[in-house]
C-alpha cells in the first residue's frame, strides 16, 4: 500500500513538471496570455451618472467645510477655557501667598514672687522663686531654710514627719547637752534615710543647728556630728523657727487692666494655664463621679438635685472678671476659681479714687451678695461681667489716677 501511494505521488509530480526535453536543447518559453483575453476599454460615464457624481461631490465638500468650521469653534472654546484657567490659577496663587500671621494677644497668667515682689509669667515663676530663695539663704540662713522645708516639700505627711524628726534631734541636745550620743547621728540610719535625707532643706537645717557631716575612717560610715555644742538659745530658736514657719508660695497677680470700648475690639486668647488639668483634679473628678453614682441610687428632693447640678462643671482654676463702670470704662482682673465674691468687692474698693457705696450686678440677675460664696458657685468661672451701680454722682471717673494712666482699648 505504501509503494502504491509513493508511485501515485511520483506520477503527480512528473505530470506537474511538464513535457520532457533534452539537456542540450533550449527550453521554449511558455506562451503568454492571448489577446482575446485582454479586458475591453472602459466606457465613459453617461450624462446622468456625471450629474449624480457632481452632486455627491458637492455634498461631500459641504460636509467637509461644516466639519472644519466646527473644529475651529472647538479650538477657540478650548483656548478661552485655558486662558480662564490660567487667570484663576494666578488669582489662587496670589491668595495663597503667605501673609503675616495675625498677632492675637494672649491673656497669660502672672504670679507674684513673695520674696522680691516681682511679677513673672506662671511657667517661669518656679525657677525665679527658687533663685530668690537661694539668694535669701545667704542673708537669712535659718529663716530661709525653714521656709524652704515648708514650701518645697509637697507631701504634707512626709513634711510633718520630717519636721518632727528634725526637732526631735535638736531637742535631745537641748535636754541633755552633755550626752555625746545625741550629738552623733549616723547618716545610713534607716530613719534618717527615710525621714531626713529626702526632705528638701533637712540637711541644711541640721548644719545650721550645729551638726557637721563627717566620714568616720574607722568604720567608713558618715555621721552628723556636733563638734561644738551651740548655745541653748540658738538651739531653741532653731526648733521654734522650724515649727512656726509657714508655707510661702507665689500668689496670683491680678494683672489689673483698665479698658475702654472701641469700634474694632481686640481678640484675646487665654493661655493653656486656664485649662490645664492636674493629677489631683483627675482624682477629684473620679471621686465626684463615684459620689454622683452613689447619690443616683438614693431618693433626693428637687433642692438636692439642683444643688448637685453644678458639681460636674468643667474644671477651671482661674477666671477673668470685668467690672463695667457707669462711664463705660471696664476694670479687669484675674482671680482664682476658689476665690470668694468678697474678694471682688475688695478689688473694686482698692481701685477707686475715693470710697463710695456700690453694688455689683450680673446682667439679667440680681445684685451680688458680699459674702464668702466661691466664684465657681456664683457662676463667674471662667469669666464674668459685672456692672457697677452707685448713687454717687461725679464728673470724673471713679477709678484712681494710677489706673486711668493704664487705659487701653478693648
Amino acid at each position: 500500500m505504501k509503494k502504491f501511494i509513493k508511485k501515485l505521488v511520483a506520477d503527480v509530480k512528473f505530470a506537474d513538471a511538464g513535457t520532457g526535453h533534452r539537456l542540450n536543447e533550449e527550453r521554449a518559453p511558455k506562451p503568454g496570455p492571448s489577446s482575446a483575453s485582454a479586458p475591453a476599454p472602459r466606457r465613459p460615464p453617461s450624462a446622468s451618472a456625471q450629474s449624480a457624481g457632481a452632486a455627491a461631490l458637492a455634498r461631500f465638500e459641504a460636509a467637509n467645510n461644516k466639519q472644519n468650521s466646527g473644529l475651529r469653534a472647538q479650538q477657540l472654546e478650548m483656548k478661552r477655557q485655558m486662558q480662564r484657567q490660567a487667570s484663576e490659577e494666578r488669582s489662587v496663587s496670589a491668595m495663597s501667598t503667605p501673609r503675616e500671621p495675625e498677632v492675637i494677644p494672649q491673656l497669660g497668667l502672672k504670679m507674684v514672687c513673695p520674696i522680691c515682689g516681682l511679677s513673672c509669667p506662671k511657667p517661669e515663676i518656679a525657677a525665679h522663686f527658687e533663685s530668690c530663695l537661694e539668694k535669701e539663704l545667704e542673708l537669712k540662713p535659718l529663716e530661709t531654710t525653714c521656709t524652704m522645708i515648708h514650701t518645697l516639700n509637697k507631701d504634707e505627711e512626709k513634711l510633718a514627719i520630717g519636721v518632727k524628726t528634725l526637732a526631735f534631734f535638736v531637742q535631745n541636745v537641748v535636754k541633755s547637752p552633755n550626752e555625746e550620743k545625741y550629738k552623733k547621728i549616723r547618716v545610713n540610719n534607716a530613719g534618717v534615710q527615710k525621714k531626713i535625707m529626702p526632705l528638701v532643706g533637712g540637711v541644711e537645717f541640721l548644719e545650721i543647728a550645729g551638726f557637721t557631716r563627717i566620714a568616720d575612717e574607722t568604720d567608713g560610715q558618715e555621721y552628723f556630728i556636733m563638734l561644738e555644742t551651740p548655745s541653748i538659745e540658738h538651739l531653741n530658736l532653731c526648733v521654734e523657727t522650724l515649727q512656726n514657719s509657714k508655707k510661702t508660695a507665689p500668689t496670683l497677680d491680678r494683672d489689673v487692666k483698665v479698658l475702654q470700648p472701641s469700634v474694632g475690639a481686640i481678640r484675646y486668647e487665654l493661655s493653656p494655664d486656664f485649662y490645664r488639668v492636674t493629677k489631683e483634679d483627675l482624682m477629684a473628678e473620679q471621686k465626684r463621679r463615684a459620689e454622683e453614682a452613689e447619690r443616683g441610687e438614693m431618693l433626693r428632693t428637687k433642692a438636692m438635685r439642683d444643688r448637685d447640678a453644678g458639681i460636674g462643671m468643667r474644671i477651671y482654676h482661674y477666671t477673668i472678671i470685668r467690672i463695667r463702670f457707669p462711664d463705660g470704662l471696664i476694670l479687669q482682673g484675674t482671680f482664682s476659681a476658689h476665690d470668694v465674691v468678697e474678694s471682688i468687692f475688695k478689688f473694686v474698693e482698692s481701685s477707686l479714687r475715693h470710697p463710695v457705696t456700690f453694688n455689683l450686678i450680673t446682667p439679667g440677675c440680681p445684685a451680688l451678695k458680699r459674702d464668702s460664696t466661691r466664684l465657681k458657685a456664683a457662676g463667674l468661672v471662667p469669666s464674668g461681667l459685672l456692672n457697677l451701680s452707685t448713687s454717687d454722682q461725679t464728673e470724673f471717673t471713679l477709678l484712681s489716677d494710677e489706673l486711668v494712666c493704664k487705659l487701653s482699648d478693648l
